[in-house]
């Protein structure tokens, strides 16, 4: 064995040839079996599918998030020409690469497509001159060529910069990586782009009378923070296991940093669109926060603004938690369960906002916003009911299974670091301020 490899590990703590094809199998089989049992629970609310999937949909938004987060990391390494990322950039280039496998698994998205978004239904578009403009762009066969192009896009940048990537550890040119960087750049503010538009596409557009400038951004910057909550998780998961033994507290560190700042990041957006919304006072502009100030929804905004940005604030804050690794995966994780439970909060009660029973249901007095009846209250709350919650977390674990079967496939029998790279060396050396 080279030097080299000395310095790095040996063989069986840089490469998964025995632990994906066990890993692949288990989370895969898993996912499959949690999504027919979540399809025949769905089945048996007698809904028309509608609460298995809204909480699909919650599910797929969740692990395209993760995704799309993973491939804005790793064209940030290479836009600022990053060196410490290097030691972590396998696991952001395999997670990243999971498009093909997300835009399968939109297929009973639009196989469902009539039952949960509203302007699927010509009568609903036609029912006023504002959705009647809105149906140049809100009409199904261009909402599945958006779709496709979005993930066609993604799916191609992905395997584009890990091709290369693993390519190097073959040839060790350095002109692949100078490629990598040079077109780091478009490449980042595409998939910006497209961040944005897929927040359009997937949450805005179930409530199509709603209007807001801030939601794509709010929905990117979700995105983002959810592969950066992800990352020190991964790495450590990966390190009980004997992998990556040259990651190191300065590591954890600089993931830390990320994790805190765009914590920060999300928040802003998230203030930075109340307070327009609510300064301005515009019905269409408003309808998305008020159903989101009755009752359990009311709680869970105030739980976002606590759980998703005060807590972690006050966490990560100083310097000691980020050069912690269990306490660093602790904050991981929590911010990855609100950040789910923030694409939740923005999809599921617009499903059932729009249903036809809600928005005809006369108004009632004890509502102190004069929105509903008590029985339209009710249908409103439906995902928080307990079997509606276990169909959510079904989907989590099915979709997410399928997703992780994926990564560790993409994983075997190959480097967990990239080994020809002329910056892993500075990467190794790194020291976080």
């Amino acid at each position: 064995m080279s030097e080299k490899n000395i310095v790095l590990g040996t063989r069986e703590q840089i490469y998964m040839e025995r632990m994906a094809p066990k890993v692949m199998k288990f989370a895969g089989g898993t996912g499959i079996a949690a999504l027919i049992l979540a399809a025949l629970l769905g089945l048996g609310l007698h809904d028309h599918m509608k609460q298995f999937l809204c909480s699909y949909l919650t599910a797929w938004v969740f692990f395209f998030a993760l995704a799309v987060s993973a491939l804005w990391f790793v064209l940030a390494h290479h836009l600022f020409k990053s060196a410490w990322s290097n030691v972590i950039r396998r696991i952001g280039e395999a997670v990243s690469n999971n498009f093909i496998i997300l835009a399968v698994l939109f297929i009973p998205i639009l196989l469902g497509m009539k039952v949960i978004f509203p302007w699927t239904s010509h009568a609903y578009m036609m029912s006023n001159a504002e959705l009647r403009h809105k149906q140049l762009f809100l009409n199904t066969p261009f909402y599945i060529i958006r779709m496709a192009i979005y993930l066609a896009v993604l799916a191609g940048i992905s395997i584009y910069y890990r091709r290369m990537s693993l390519a190097q550890d073959q040839d060790g040119q350095v002109s692949r990586l100078i490629r990598l960087q040079k077109n780091s750049g478009w490449c980042f503010l595409v998939v910006c782009w497209i961040m944005n538009l897929i927040g359009v596409d997937l949450v805005m557009s179930l409530q199509p009378k709603w209007l807001t400038y801030a939601e794509p951004l709010y929905f990117a910057s979700g995105c983002a923070v959810t592969f950066l909550a992800a990352l020190p998780v991964i790495t450590r998961c990966f390190q009980k296991q004997g992998f990556l033994p040259v990651v190191n507290k300065e590591h954890y560190h600089d993931m830390g940093k990320w994790l805190f700042a765009f914590v920060m990041f999300w928040a802003y957006i998230g203030f930075a669109q109340y307070i327009l919304i609510w300064y301005g006072n515009v019905p269409k502009e408003t309808a998305f926060f008020l159903f989101r100030q009755i009752g359990p929804w009311a709680a869970i905004s105030i739980v976002l603004i606590v759980g998703h940005f005060l807590i972690p604030f006050l966490g990560l804050i100083s310097r000691w938690p980020k050069r912690r690794a269990g306490t660093l995966v602790f904050w991981g994780v929590w911010v990855l369960v609100f950040q789910y439970l923030d694409f939740f909060w923005q999809i599921q009660p617009a499903v059932y906002v729009q249903s036809q029973k809600v928005l005809s249901a006369p108004v009632s007095g004890l509502d102190p916003y004069k929105l509903l009846s008590p029985a339209a209250e009710k249908m409103v709350w439906m995902p928080l009911h307990p079997l509606p919650i276990i169909i959510s977390l079904l989907c989590v674990v099915g979709v997410g299974g399928v997703f992780v079967a994926h990564t560790f496939y993409l994983l075997a029998n190959k480097s967990l670091l990239p080994l020809r790279d002329p910056r892993l060396p500075e990467a190794l050396a790194v020291e976080s301020l």
